[in-house]
């Protein structure tokens, strides 16, 4: 045997300092810990090197020689189970002392590199290192090689060919079964057995029979392929057999490009098996098991988010139930709700015309919306998701036609149902985001929280509303005001289809423009608008569309959204302007009239806000605030009742709207004390349980603070100077300053950048 540097702990080293003065000496140890290397530190001593491969005579001889006084040193692996090796050691005349062997800690391979290498490993290498060779010094000493796998090598030397091609089986993912094993390697059971034992006592197979990971990479990479494709193939087929997974199995032999009349069965079973893990892997798997154009592939697809495929797919001439909603949800998710839904109309399922309800209320067609519904009341439900979808049709239409909360309440029950399906199923929206959704509208971003932290959660980053779920939820965190939350939501991935990446586009605008950020503003509003353009007007996008036009109205773009809006009007005013999907919308609206001076279009917004207040606590709400709003912008200020105002928006969770309108009735009242005090709301608004927005003004000094609130209050520079007892110069070096720092070009661009930031300072 080759020798190992030694690295031993104190407590190995202590029993080598008793076993120095031994009569004998057992060292006892897996493959490449040093025995050899050890055994050879000893004088006047007979040295039996891999004593688990004596015989019968040889112990005999040897204990002969012990009884006559001469002095053994024995050093042997764990297995296999010697029984001449046992007898000799417990017939040993004198004093004997074993030395227990260990595999190297983490801490020690860490060491161990470093002496070997000459330079300091981090943890990092370290614990790889320690996984890969389980702690065997001289496996360590082959991953620090310049070819690990060719040093590696040496270690299958003295394996006979059964043990290697089990250590083969293993390493492509052969359970750890002998019988399996004795199966498919073509063995008898106790060959098989003896090929463990000799694996385990090599160090190549841990005691619960997994290859060491350098082994196993060593022998795959080695053995020939034509060796892999067989052994791979007669472990599939034979675990196909038995109703075992074959994925693993699968997956190797597509990427080693095995074409083979008997394997689709597999391909097809493996692609079921990961269709909701790797969906793209599983397209790949049906498509080699010869089912490249049935609903399976295109369900994968879908999954994967090749929509394009997964529509290609799809024979809509023969399409059933599944194959007709992977068509309406790849039509959905560009905008085609309406399109979706008449599709859908054509299954028999309850799911289906669920989804072809929500497709056609979302175009704005209420009365085919209706027909529709009544058809999924009169089949009895055959399944969950029947139910599912009969509840869905029953839900998105009360939210136009019946009382709004009740609507809402209805919208959270049916979130909770099968939620955990459909994560991997093809549909053109999840229940739980459309509940979402529906109680932004509503005004309760509390249960829309909840519902989609949760929905979040359940997706684990998977799914194929993952990111729909994470959009939303980011909407939720910037109308509550925590900017930064929303932020961090704004998945990545969005930019994918046009649905999703209208939202991303909007939420990206309506972040940077609460933070004041107008060079942002600016930088985000063509692919907003560009998002805009490619994705139709419908029911459950008007929130990205009314972000988006206060955005427009800030930079002065305006006009290009107008034609968006004046369709979404003329959408809700076909579905009979319902308040729970019109009052966020105008609120939007609202601002971004009063943003452009467009004062009678403000008022029109605020009186659709007034008559929808009796059927909708939020739009009372917001019915409230804009009126208090309107009538600070003439000077017209009653603190109790901006106060009263401010309190509703924040007890619905729109914190950072209840301390702009506090703040603006503060910065618009004559009165001191009026002022003083609406100020003071607006700062417990923004204070530990209030919002987290307000990035703004965060740039801006104490004094810039104080002279952009007067600023935007509309006052002169020389106004200004005598209000803070300095002089009108001074306050253009701070107007210009702020300028800079909001990336406003002109008085025009900064006041309406100061609307948009929290200056909530005393005065």
């Amino acid at each position: 045997m080759s020798d190992t540097p030694l690295l031993l702990d104190s407590g190995t080293t202590r029993t080598l300092e008793r076993a120095r003065t031994a009569d004998h000496v057992v060292l006892t140890g897996p493959a490449g810990c040093g025995k050899t290397t050890l055994l050879r530190t000893f004088e006047q001593a007979i040295l039996v090197d891999d004593g688990h491969t004596l015989g019968a005579d040889e112990a005999d001889r040897l204990l002969r020689e012990a009884v006559a006084g001469s002095r053994l040193v024995i050093a042997h692996r764990l297995w296999p189970d010697n029984r001449a090796l046992a007898r000799l050691i417990s017939a040993l005349p004198g004093s004997a002392v074993r030395v227990w062997l260990q595999p190297l800690s983490r801490d020690h391979v860490k060491s161990f590199a470093a002496r070997v290498l000459d330079v300091e490993v981090s943890d990092e290498v370290a614990e790889r290192l320690h996984e890969r060779t389980g702690g065997t010094p001289g496996f360590v000493l082959d991953e620090l090689s310049p070819d690990p796998r060719a040093a590696f090598a040496r270690h299958f030397d003295g394996l006979s060919v059964a043990a290697g091609d089990l250590l083969l089986a293993r390493s492509l993912g052969a359970p750890f079964d002998p019988g399996l094993l004795a199966t498919v390697l073509a063995l008898d059971l106790p060959t098989v057995s003896a090929s463990i034992e000799a694996l385990r006592s090599a160090g190549l197979l841990k005691v619960d029979g997994t290859p060491l990971p350098a082994a196993a990479d060593t022998i795959t990479a080695l053995a020939p392929v034509e060796q892999r494709v067989s052994l791979l193939r007669t472990l599939a087929l034979t675990q196909a057999g038995r109703s075992q997974p074959v994925s693993g199995y699968a997956r190797v032999l597509l990427e080693l490009g095995v074409v083979d009349p008997e394997l689709l069965g597999v391909f097809s079973a493996a692609g079921h098996e990961v269709v909701n893990d790797d969906p793209a892997l599983a397209a790949r798997l049906f498509t080699a098991a010869g089912t490249g154009s049935s609903v399976h592939v295109a369900r994968a697809l879908a999954l994967s988010g090749d929509l394009d495929g997964a529509v290609d797919a799809v024979d809509l001439g023969h399409a059933d139930a599944d194959a007709l909603l992977i068509a309406a949800t790849a039509l959905t998710l560009r905008g085609q709700v309406g399109r979706g839904g008449e599709l859908l109309q054509r299954s028999d399922s309850g799911l289906a015309l669920g989804f072809a309800v929500t497709g056609l209320l979302g175009a704005g067609r209420l009365g085919e919306a209706r027909t529709v519904q009544l058809g999924t009341r009169s089949q009895p439900a055959r399944s969950l998701t029947d139910t599912l979808g009969h509840r869905l049709a029953d839900v998105v239409l009360h939210t136009v036609t019946g009382p709004p909360m009740a609507a809402v309440a209805a919208a959270v029950a049916t979130a909770g149902v099968n939620q955990a399906g459909a994560r991997t199923s093809v549909q053109p929206d999840s229940p739980s985001a459309l509940a979402g959704l529906i109680c932004v509208h509503a005004g309760e971003l509390t249960v829309a929280k909840s519902l989609l932290v949760k929905a979040v959660q359940a997706d684990d980053g998977r799914g194929m509303h993952a990111v729909r779920h994470e959009l939303l939820l980011a909407c939720t965190e910037l109308f509550g005001g925590d900017v930064e939350a929303a932020r961090r939501l704004v998945h990545p991935a969005a930019s994918g289809e046009p649905r999703e990446a209208l939202f991303a586009a909007a939420l990206e605008l309506g972040i940077s423009r609460r933070a004041g950020d107008l060079r942002a503003v600016r930088s985000a509003w063509e692919p907003a608008q560009q998002a805009l353009v490619v994705h139709p007007v419908d029911l459950y996008t008007l929130i990205p569309l009314t972000e988006i036009a206060v955005a427009a109205a800030r930079i002065g773009q305006f006009h290009r959204i107008k034609t968006h809006l004046d369709e979404a009007w003329s959408l809700l005013d076909g579905l009979g302007n319902p308040p729970l999907w019109s009052v966020l919308p105008r609120w939007h609206a609202f601002h971004a009239a009063l943003l452009i001076g467009d004062h009678t279009a403000a008022e029109e917004h605020l009186a659709t806000l007034e008559t929808a207040a009796d059927a909708l606590p939020f739009a009372r709400a917001l019915a409230a605030a804009a009126r208090c709003w309107s009538l600070a912008g003439r000077g017209d200020v009653d603190h109790t009742r901006v106060e009263a105002a401010a309190q509703e928006l924040h007890a619905h969770g729109m914190r950072v709207d209840a301390a702009r309108l506090a703040g603006h009735a503060a910065m618009h009242t004559t009165d001191r004390k009026t002022m003083t005090q609406l100020l003071d709301i607006a700062r417990q608004f923004h204070g530990p349980n209030g919002a987290q927005g307000g990035a703004g003004a965060e740039v801006l000094s104490d004094r810039e603070q104080e002279v952009a609130t007067l600023v935007r209050d509309g006052l002169t520079y020389r106004e200004v100077g005598d209000a803070l007892f300095i002089s009108a110069k001074t306050v253009e070096h701070h107007v210009t300053r702020i300028r800079n720092k909001l990336g406003a070009k002109n008085r025009r661009e900064l006041e309406r950048a100061l609307e948009d930031i929290d200056l909530t300072i005393a005065r």
